[in-house]
């Protein structure tokens, strides 16, 4: 701790108090009582707070219409396990515990419900659904979105279908009123019998166009399989109408005939940078185009891909899979992934990804860039995560554990992160644990180790070890982030210490978002893996204005001071939107 300054420890004590400030705070809040959309949906809400995760931010849903039953899909930024869900007589409810909504009404309906509605509940958003007569709901969890299905009845054959009579003829048969039953009629019941003829005329006004859908949609199939070699099978990715299987098994039968479906969603930036860095220019610059992939292949099984494109300092466009992963997800208190993955290290490389659209800053803390920006933490892994809840833990306890390649040291030529290949035979691992207690909603606190052996050229072993703990706090309103990194190199008896951290505070006024953060790092001069970085530190200053409910302003000013360099002023103009 030689090297630690004493803005570190002044700023840990800050962020200690603040804690206990905050704990108290929060707590005599939560004992007041909070309006509910029902008893029952009280106590399934309290029930999903004991595990709650941070705030996080749902984006607009998705409906996908078909003439059995419509899909509504309702994505995040941050894993959908702990919402809850209710049927009240015609009325379908969804509750997603400290989650914001980036959009502010729904307005669409489809086959199976008639309207659909948003609300924002302090910070909980409640999806709502009225339901068609006769319509059932199921709700399907992936990784990061649920998908709501709404399968409607299979409908009567209307009561003048059969070709070998008039419709006239099978009158009799229906309870349609005749233009004699409406001439004869007294006056009073002329206008009831009237309007029996409209509902009956408008009922097989829909029967026929969705008899009419179906029958288009056999025939792309058939001419779908004519076209396809005799040799090759073509499933159809249909679920079958009036299935008598409980909830769940409708999704086995749509993987026995067809594919899984793929969910892409797009995020993307667009920014102007000017700075007095010596040789810089300013220039407008793309940001990343972001592919974030997800597929469900069963209930428990599904996959994960966000795929990068991103421009140069060439100008040439480069295309990386950031993360790939096989995800099985059995409970609450296992989950295994096998892939390429963002490490666990600290909060910030696991609560925002890729889509700038998400954070609230134009960029992220020094500490936490990636290392194709210059970042020195190993932020990506390729190996194997196992993540879930502490069985009968106090306090919202969670755990993470991960092994992979680590990161490349051998040449700065070579790829950061060892995707297909390890320089040497041991392999990395991070521990965590973290809290997200239920008396405080929006508050998590944890830290991490993580421990590998970096194998560079022309030097013996260099052991890491990296140690990394949070306090974070985030509601609708305010949003607290506070983090602190001790970076461990050891090499021939002798230690190397690096200290970093950030705090970030910011608070909403309608669309708008003022922000300030400070962040510090201090890499020792010799020291064997980043020599370059040494000691930066700074305040940036920001706003974030949300255009609308897929795009947002951010200006951020940026003022870096560097140990033997000048000090850095940097303006940030950045667009970032969701498609």
């Amino acid at each position: 701790m030689k090297n630690t300054p004493r803005p570190f420890y002044i700023s840990l004590l800050a962020l200690l108090t603040f804690f206990v400030c905050v704990s108290g705070r929060i707590t005599a809040q939560t004992t007041d009582a909070l309006p509910a959309v029902s008893q029952a949906q009280e106590s399934a809400q309290a029930h999903a707070t004991a595990a709650s995760p941070p705030l996080s931010r749902i984006v607009a849903p998705r409906l996908l219409d078909a003439p059995d039953g419509a899909r509504v899909t309702i994505a995040s930024d941050a894993p959908l396990d702990d919402y809850t869900s209710r049927l009240d007589g015609v009325n379908f409810y969804i509750l997603i515990p400290h989650a914001e909504a980036s959009f502010s009404e729904v307005q669409f309906a489809g086959h199976g419900f008639t309207s659909a509605g948003v609300q924002q509940r302090d910070d909980n958003v409640i999806f709502s659904f009225r339901l068609e007569t006769g319509a059932s709901v199921r709700v399907s969890r992936g990784f990061n979105r649920l998908d709501v299905f709404f399968k409607i009845p299979a409908h009567p054959q209307p009561y003048a279908a059969t070709s070998s009579q008039p419709a006239a003829s099978s009158s009799k048969n229906s309870e349609a009123p005749t233009t004699d039953a409406l001439t004869n009629a007294p006056g009073d019941e002329r206008e009831t019998i009237r309007q029996m003829r409209t509902e009956i005329e408008a009922l097989e006004a829909r029967i026929k166009e969705i008899e009419a859908k179906q029958a288009a949609q056999t025939s792309a199939q058939q001419q779908t399989a004519q076209a396809v070699p005799e040799n090759t099978t073509v499933a159809a990715n249909t679920a079958s109408v009036g299935s008598n299987h409980p909830p769940g098994d409708d999704d086995h039968d749509e993987m026995s005939k067809g594919t899984p479906t793929l969910q892409i969603q797009g995020f993307a930036d667009v920014n102007f940078r000017a700075s007095n860095q010596k040789g810089a220019t300013n220039a407008f610059a793309l940001g990343q185009l972001d592919l974030f992939l997800t597929s469900r292949l069963s209930d428990r099984f599904s996959v994960l891909g966000e795929l990068i494109v991103e421009a140069a300092p060439d100008n040439s466009f480069s295309f990386e899979i950031h993360r790939l992963l096989l995800r099985y997800t059995p409970n609450d208190y296992f989950n295994f992934s096998a892939g390429r993955y963002h490490t666990a290290i600290g909060y910030y490389n696991t609560a925002y990804h890729h889509g700038s659209w998400f954070q609230t800053a134009a960029n992220r803390p020094f500490i936490f860039a990636f290392e194709s920006k210059g970042g020195i933490l190993p932020l990506h892994n390729v190996g194997l995560s196992i993540t879930g809840r502490i069985p009968s833990a106090p306090f919202g306890l969670r755990y993470v554990a991960e092994l992979g390649n680590g990161r490349a040291s051998r040449s700065p030529l070579d790829r950061t992160v060892q995707t297909s290949t390890d320089e040497n035979n041991g392999k990395a691992f991070n521990l965590g644990i973290f809290a997200r207690p239920k008396t405080l909603p929006g508050f998590q606190t944890g830290f991490s180790i993580y421990r590998d052996n970096l194998t560079p050229n022309g030097s013996p072993k260099v052991g890491q070890t990296i140690i990394a703990a949070h306090l974070v706090y985030q509601n609708r309103l305010y949003e607290l982030l506070n983090e602190a990194v001790f970076i461990r190199h050891t090499l021939n008896n002798r230690v190397f210490q690096t200290p970093g951290f950030y705090t970030q505070v910011s608070r909403r006024f309608g669309n708008a978002r003022p922000y300030f953060r400070y962040q510090y790092v201090n890499v020792p001069g010799d020291d064997p893996i980043y020599p370059d970085v040494r000691r930066r530190n700074g305040p940036s200053l920001g706003l974030r204005y949300d255009i609308n409910d897929f795009a947002a302003f951010k200006a951020q000013y940026d003022r870096t001071e560097r140990r033997r360099l000048s000090t850095l002023d940097e303006l940030i103009l950045q667009l970032a939107f969701t498609f």
